[in-house]
C-alpha cells in the first residue's frame, strides 16, 4: 500500500496544544489534504523533542515545515539537521534546509541585485568589511536598510539614517520595534552592529525605498506557478512625514488569487522569466522549490506598463510562509502529490 502520510510540523513550546488541523492558518490546507486521500497529522517542533521526533518522523512521506529562523531566541540549526536527515532517508521535506539556504536567506537579495528586480544592493561578509565600507556607501538619501543572515518579523532589520552625519548624528529604526528612533554617533552604530556579526555571518545593506508608502505586493507561488498574492498598505519601518505625523503599525494584508487582474503583470514576468533566472542564479531544480513561498515587491510606479520599473524586490520569504491565501491551497496539494509520486 502506497504511503501517503503528511506531517505538518509547526512549532510548539513544550506543553504547547497547537495543531495544525485545526488552527486557522492550516486546517483548510489540512483538509484539502484529507480530502484528497491524504493521511494528514500535526507534529509539534521544538529543540528538546528533536531526538524524540528523529525517531517518529521517518514514516511520514512528506513533512511540511512551518518553522521561522529564530524562533523563541532560537535558531534553526537543530531541527535544519533533522530534516536534512529524513530527507537523506526518503522523506519529502519542503522547505529543505539546503533550499532555504540557496533563496531563503537575505543574501539572495544581493545575488538577484543584477536581474528585473534588483537594485542597489551591498553585502557585508564581517564587521571589519562593514566598518571599512558601510559609511562610504551612502547615496544622496542618506538612508539605508540593513539587514542580517537570517531574521523574521523584523528582527535584525534596521533604518539607518545618515543624513545628519556631519554632526556625528546618525537615526536608526529596529523594524522589530518600529517607532523607537534612536540617535547614535558613528562609534555607537559600529559597536551596535559588532555584536550583530558575531551571531550573523554576513549583512545585505539596501537602499531605501521610499515607494513603501505605495504597500507591498506579497506574490505566493507554489514550485514555479503564482498560487496567489497579497497586499498590505503599510508596512514595518512605514515613514513618519508631514502628512503622515504619527507611527503606523503593520496594517491587514489581503489576499488576492493567482489570477487577480491588478497583478496579472507580476504574475506573467515571474512564471515566464525571473522564478527560472532565480533558479539559474541558485542553481536550484523544479524538484528543489519549495511547495509555498514568496517575494515581497515595493511597487515604485503605480501606473505603468513595463513590470521592472513598476516594482523592485524588497525580500524573499521561504522557512514559515504562513498564512497564505486560499488559492494558494490546491497549488500546494498538487505539487506535493507531484513530489510523492501519489
Amino acid at each position: 500500500m502506497q504511503n501517503t502520510s503528511i506531517a505538518l510540523m509547526i512549532f510548539g513550546e513544550p506543553g504547547s496544544t497547537r495543531n495544525a488541523l485545526t488552527e486557522e492558518k492550516y486546517k483548510k490546507l489540512a483538509a484539502h489534504f484529507i480530502e484528497k486521500g491524504f493521511d494528514v497529522n500535526s507534529v509539534l517542533y521544538n529543540d528538546t523533542i528533536a531526538d524524540k521526533l528523529a525517531k517518529e518522523l521517518p514514516r511520514y512521506k512528506a513533512i511540511l515545515v512551518w518553522v521561522n529562523p529564530i524562533e523563541q531566541q532560537s535558531d534553526r540549526k537543530i531541527l535544519d539537521d533533522l530534516l536534512m536527515k529524513l530527507s537523506a532517508q526518503g522523506c519529502f521535506v519542503s522547505a529543505h534546509p539546503d533550499t532555504i539556504l540557496k533563496m531563503g536567506t537575505k543574501e539572495i537579495l544581493y545575488r538577484i541585485r543584477e536581474t528585473e528586480f534588483g537594485g542597489d544592493i551591498k553585502l557585508y561578509h564581517s564587521f571589519d568589511d562593514f566598518k571599512e565600507r558601510f559609511l562610504l556607501s551612502k547615496d544622496s538619501t542618506g538612508i539605508r536598510i540593513l539587514k542580517q543572515y537570517r531574521g523574521n518579523g523584523g528582527d535584525g532589520i534596521f533604518k539607518i539614517d545618515t543624513t545628519n552625519i556631519k554632526n556625528n548624528k546618525i537615526s536608526i529604526t529596529h523594524a522589530k520595534i518600529g517607532d523607537e528612533e534612536k540617535m547614535m554617533t558613528i562609534d555607537e552604530l559600529f559597536k551596535l552592529f559588532e555584536s550583530y556579526f558575531k551571531t550573523s555571518s554576513m549583512f545585505i545593506d539596501q537602499k531605501w525605498n521610499q515607494n513603501i508608502v505605495n504597500g507591498m505586493v506579497r506574490c505566493y507561488l507554489s514550485g514555479s506557478k503564482v498560487a496567489g498574492f497579497g497586499y498590505q498598505e503599510i508596512n514595518a519601518l512605514y515613514p513618519i512625514t508631514e502628512s503622515n505625523p504619527v507611527f503606523k503599525k503593520p496594517s491587514q494584508r489581503f489576499y488576492f488569487s493567482e489570477n487577480c487582474g491588478l497583478f496579472k503583470d507580476l504574475k506573467y514576468i515571474m512564471e515566464n522569466s525571473w522564478v527560472s533566472k532565480l533558479q539559474e542564479i541558485t542553481g536550484i531544480t523544479n524538484e528543489m522549490l519549495p511547495v509555498i513561498w514568496d517575494a515581497d515587491f515595493f511597487i515604485n510606479k503605480i501606473n505603468t506598463e513595463n513590470t521592472s520599473e513598476k516594482y523592485s524586490l524588497c525580500e524573499i520569504n521561504v522557512s514559515c510562509v504562513s498564512p497564505f491565501p486560499e488559492s494558494a491551497i490546491p497549488y500546494i496539494g498538487e505539487e506535493v502529490k507531484k513530489r510523492i509520486g501519489k
